[in-house]
């Protein structure tokens, strides 16, 4: 098959995100409720991060957020199979006519990745809301349902929080008395004093670490 590191990561690249996969929770509404949201993305947050997990960056706007790949890729033709062809300099995917230059290193292939995923823009859909020194995320999964991210800067590190775990639903089931035969996507509804107490039993336990390159984006 197509090298499978190379599928992995354009994989990665295209369908996956902060905010791709079919949440394990939504909220009724945007969290915390009975609070205001924000105008802007704040601007201490604002800035150039970078991933402690990969290659990527992390931009973020007033109204942005946005993840950016920029790297090379190296592969060796071995590991191309008949859904590929070599022409040139160019790597030509036979089932979608995805075309990608490439340059010899030796035996291997060079390609470069470039990427720009957009996680988060504030409209209708994408609220940001703070509490308790946080700042929540929400975008909309259905038209009653909303997705939540925490987020918190701190020495120059961001971090990314997420709900993921059996621990976090079993958490909130516990919290608001949900019953537990809930299947996913578990839709909870909570007051602002639950999720106070959701977050301080360690709720948004997936978390991803960006470090700060510069104090304000363009």
């Amino acid at each position: 098959m197509k090298s499978k590191k190379l599928r992995l990561i354009t994989t990665v690249i295209i369908l996956t995100s902060l905010f791709a996969c079919q949440p394990p929770v939504i909220f009724n509404e945007p969290q915390p409720t009975d609070t205001e949201n924000l105008s802007i993305i704040p601007e201490r947050l604002q800035g150039l991060y970078l991933s402690l997990e990969d290659s990527s960056t992390l931009l973020i706007s007033d109204k942005l957020i946005q993840r950016i790949y920029d790297f090379d890729l190296e592969v060796n033709p071995s590991q191309l199979d008949s859904t590929s062809k070599l022409s040139g300099d160019t790597l030509i995917n036979l089932e979608t006519n995805e075309k990608q230059i490439i340059r010899r290193v030796g035996n291997n292939l060079i390609t470069h990745i470039h990427s720009i995923d957009t996680l988060f823009q504030m409209d209708y859909d994408n609220v940001i809301r703070k509490f308790k020194g946080y700042y929540f995320l929400n975008k909309r999964y259905d038209k009653t349902s909303w997705e939540v991210k925490k987020v918190e800067l701190k020495k120059g590190q961001l971090v990314i929080s997420s709900i993921s775990s059996e621990l976090d639903v079993d958490n909130l089931k516990e919290i608001t008395e949900t019953p537990t035969d809930t299947v996913a996507p578990n839709k909870f509804t909570v007051t602002k004093k639950q999720f106070k107490d959701f977050i301080k039993n360690d709720g948004f336990s997936d978390s991803e670490t960006f470090v700060r390159q510069n104090k304000k984006s363009l």
